[in-house]
């Protein structure tokens, strides 16, 4: 997910942080987040693209919601006929969030502070810290994974974290039955996105939606995660092609070696035609 991290920014947290202590810097993270979404300052090169998947009704799920970026831009899409099912398990991220959505009044949202996996777990999750006390929020992450690998400098280089307990829903056994026309889903789960997919089996089986998933190597990794097992899950148990947007082409182009750090667009082999012209073959 991409974020704004201004001079002005770096410089002001850690005072607000310091004199307002958690709950008075919510309110701070949910003016400054309305702002960036207001002024689109967080923008990732994909959601271009949005309005080519996501129509007036459709359901949208959105998994790793963070500060709303893309809940706010899939509310607009689907409408007061659609809905958006967003999930984010971190509390301190979940409160800012839901303030963000009832700033906007995005009616059309329902957040659940839930993470998604393959099963119905309670599960511990790492919350980083920044120096000053505030948590880095678009980095949290399931506990059990190992961040000392070669390259963490480039990956992972807080120094504190907080653990926390959070529920972990499989999907197809919470969700299936809420849904009415899913077209699309976003995942941001800084390395569980697997379990995540495993979990969403029945769902994606059946509705087929367009699925916007980031993939960093490094963090399978870390979850002990063979690369190899996630692409062959797509391909073959899904029937997923995987795509990566070429902003210079202004289209999507097939992945066809090793992944990279990355956002991937995942369509369903009986869907390609319908996005025939967002396609460079």
């Amino acid at each position: 997910m991409a974020s704004v991290n201004s001079p002005i920014r770096k410089f002001v947290k850690p005072i607000l942080f310091k004199l307002l202590g958690k709950k008075g810097y919510k309110k701070i993270q949910c003016k400054a987040k309305l702002r960036d979404i207001e002024m689109r300052l967080v923008e990732e090169k994909e959601m271009v693209l949005l309005a080519n998947f996501i129509e007036e009704g459709d359901d949208v799920i959105d998994l790793g919601a963070n500060y709303a970026y893309y809940v706010e831009r899939c509310s607009k899409l689907v409408k007061n006929k659609g809905k958006v099912f967003a999930f984010e398990p971190i509390p301190f991220t979940h409160d800012v969030c839901k303030m963000i959505i009832d700033k906007l009044h995005l009616n059309n949202v329902v957040l659940y502070p839930y993470a998604a996996g393959a099963k119905n777990e309670t599960l511990e999750f790492r919350v980083p810290q920044m120096d000053f006390g505030a948590i880095s929020a678009g980095q949290s992450h399931m506990a059990k994974r190992n961040n000392e690998l070669e390259g963490k400098e480039n990956y992972y280089t807080f120094n504190k974290a907080e653990l926390i307990k959070c529920e972990c829903k499989n999907l197809d056994d919470f969700l299936f039955d809420k849904l009415n026309n899913l077209s699309f889903i976003k995942i941001d789960i800084e390395g569980a996105e697997y379990y995540a997919l495993q979990g969403l089996t029945e769902i994606i089986l059946k509705f087929k939606p367009v699925i916007l998933v980031e993939i960093q190597p490094f963090f399978l990794k870390g979850m002990g995660i063979i690369e190899a097992d996630l692409v062959d899950f797509i391909k073959t148990k899904l029937d997923y092609s995987l795509y990566f947007y070429d902003n210079s082409l202004k289209k999507l182009k097939p992945v066809t070696t090793n992944l990279w750090d990355d956002n991937y667009l995942l369509i369903s082999n009986s869907n390609k035609d319908k996005f025939k012209e967002l396609i460079s073959f």
